[in-house]
């Protein structure tokens, strides 16, 4: 019997191989002193300009490294990474809230995510998601590049309807290879540091643990699809009606490449918002998902927001509360957990907060703090290891599927799926598209 599949367990280490990020030297430093040095070099007469043979000498004459060793390549991510937070909590999200009726739900989606075939939209979006691209009309990928990000949504599309249409038995496999091209378009459209289909590694950036059943990320393992993925989204974007922010995950980056962690399935499963109930039926573990309301309070000074987490029953640790609102006001009503947190100092929070299909928020305790893992990324993890199991257990994945051994295993895996499968172009969309829907 496959009990691993309810087992609640993580182990972590301090672990890390060649740099992802540098502060040393300070790349933005060196990009003024280039500008300074070219605005020095044409001042220059030509005859002096000569007798330095070019620019690349009269650089070597100033001190400045070549920007294009890679020896630099960490603090350049750096820079990048910043620039584009910087420029996203700036700028007023380009992202819209797009309510769809449950009745029209499969086919809205599905028409939404064909709309996203197409190379011209696919260019506009990339201008639209990364906010240090640029407006004009050569900033951004070329027609080519888009091309090939085409053709990955096509065929995530045409594995998700494979899947969808398919029996539960080879479900993982149809759903993990969909989500697993979805996701090269997806890291293009958003990463500061990728921005041709070329540059991506070839490895799934995460490892199986067939003795254990579990994902093994961060630190340092192979990188690949799903630390691309995660480094996709510098920022955390939380969106509702009334309610929009950018949380700064710069740290939550830089520490990804510094932990390395073995997750089991049970602990995966527990942050995800639809299995909130299901989780604790089957497993007799709390859910890690609370209910979230933000709503406006009265303050005169500022624009503040006050967040409700739980639902009067239960709610999050004062640990975890501590650690993803620290240094805010936190208090307590009717059961419920309540922060008080100024508009303007909502990009500082570390907390990670998903949205379901209904668009309703929730915050979700965090068990790889600092890390804040994007949604997508957590079921990136859960389908690879189902895709796993059922391809090197086929025996065992078989009796948890016809209810053989554990009802409890069977209704958990069985619940999964059926949400996944309704909430998966959401996340595709929400990770890809300009809106961002949910069901009415």
């Amino acid at each position: 019997m496959l009990e691993e599949i309810s087992q609640d367990n993580l182990a972590h280490i301090h672990a890390s191989n060649q740099a992802m990020f540098s502060m040393d030297p300070d790349y933005n430093a060196l990009l003024q002193k280039k500008d300074s040095i070219l605005g020095e070099w044409k001042a220059l007469e030509k005859d002096k300009q000569r007798e330095y043979g070019g620019l690349h000498k009269f650089e070597i004459e100033n001190a400045l490294p070549d920007l294009k060793d890679p020896a630099l390549l960490p603090s350049k991510n750096t820079y990048l990474l910043h620039n584009e937070i910087k420029r996203r909590l700036s700028r007023e999200d380009p992202l819209s809230l797009l309510p769809i009726e449950p009745l029209d739900f499969d086919d809205a989606t599905l028409e939404l995510a064909e709309s996203l075939e197409n190379i011209a939209e696919i260019r506009e979006l990339y201008k639209i998601r990364k906010a240090s691209v640029g407006s004009s009309s050569n900033a951004g990928i070329s027609a080519e590049e888009a091309g090939k990000i085409k053709n990955c949504f096509n065929q995530g599309r045409e594995l998700f309807l494979s899947g969808r249409s398919g029996s539960l038995m080879v479900k993982p496999l149809n759903f993990f290879y969909s989500l697993t091209a979805y996701t090269y378009g997806v890291i293009i459209l958003n990463s500061p540091f990728r921005y041709r289909k070329d540059m991506l590694p070839g490895s799934h950036g995460m490892a199986y643990l067939p003795a254990t059943i579990q994902a093994q990320f961060g630190g340092d393992s192979a990188r690949g699809t799903f630390s691309d993925l995660v480094s996709s989204f510098p920022t955390h974007l939380v969106k509702a009606p009334g309610i929009s922010f950018n949380i700064d995950c710069s740290n939550s980056l830089m520490k990804f490449y510094e932990n390395k962690f073995n997750v089991s399935l049970g602990t995966l499963l527990s942050m995800i918002p639809e299995m909130s109930e299901y989780y604790k039926l089957t497993t007799g573990n709390p859910s890690r998902c609370f209910p979230l309301e933000i709503s406006s309070t009265n303050n005169i000074r500022s624009v503040t927001w006050e967040f409700q987490i739980g639902n009067g029953e239960t709610r999050p640790s004062s640990a975890s509360i501590e650690q993803s609102f620290n240094g805010f006001q936190v208090t307590e009503r009717f059961g419920k957990t309540i922060v008080t947190v100024p508009a303007a100092s909502s990009s500082k929070l570390n907390a990670i907060i998903y949205t379901d299909l209904r668009g309703k928020l929730w915050f979700v305790e965090n068990p790889f703090f600092p890390i804040i893992l994007p949604e997508i990324s957590v079921h990136f993890l859960i389908t690879s290891i189902f895709s796993n199991i059922m391809r090197y257990r086929p025996d065992e994945w078989g009796s948890v599927l016809l209810n053989e051994v554990s009802s409890n295993i069977s209704l958990l895996t069985r619940h999964y799926f059926s949400s996944f499968q309704r909430k998966f172009m959401l996340l595709v969309l929400r990770s890809s598209s300009r809106f961002i829907p949910y069901t009415t």
